[in-house]
């Protein structure tokens, strides 16, 4: 998937404020459902992450 590898490339273009992405090897389409282990420690650490008011 080379047209892949050249839209990862252009995030830092195309999606303005992005501050990180992850690509989980060996899954399809329905990422969560697929590997909601990994996505929910993902989702979890990048809400850790966010500062507090």
């Amino acid at each position: 998937m080379t047209w892949m590898a050249g839209a990862i490339d252009a995030f830092p273009a195309t999606l303005p404020g992005l501050v990180s992405s992850h690509l989980l090897d060996g899954c399809g389409h329905w990422v969560q459902q697929e590997r909601p282990a990994e996505v929910n420690r993902l989702l979890t650490e990048w809400l850790a992450a966010l500062p507090t008011a």
